[in-house]
């Protein structure tokens, strides 16, 4: 059977583009995981470019 791995790298990248708060990658994390993702997947940088710490 797959399993399903979700990349919310670039929930964040796009957060970071536009400044803003959202869209959330930890809210995009809870609907993937309510909608049947096996897995979350992150990439935590040093420099927190896109994921930061709060996330």
């Amino acid at each position: 059977m797959p399993i399903l791995a979700v990349n919310v790298d670039h929930v964040a990248t796009l957060r970071q583009a536009r400044g803003s708060r959202y869209p959330d990658p930890t809210h995009a994390a809870l609907l993937a995981e309510q909608a049947g993702a096996d897995s979350i997947t992150v990439h935590l940088r040093e420099d927190r470019r896109h994921i930061q710490d709060h996330d």
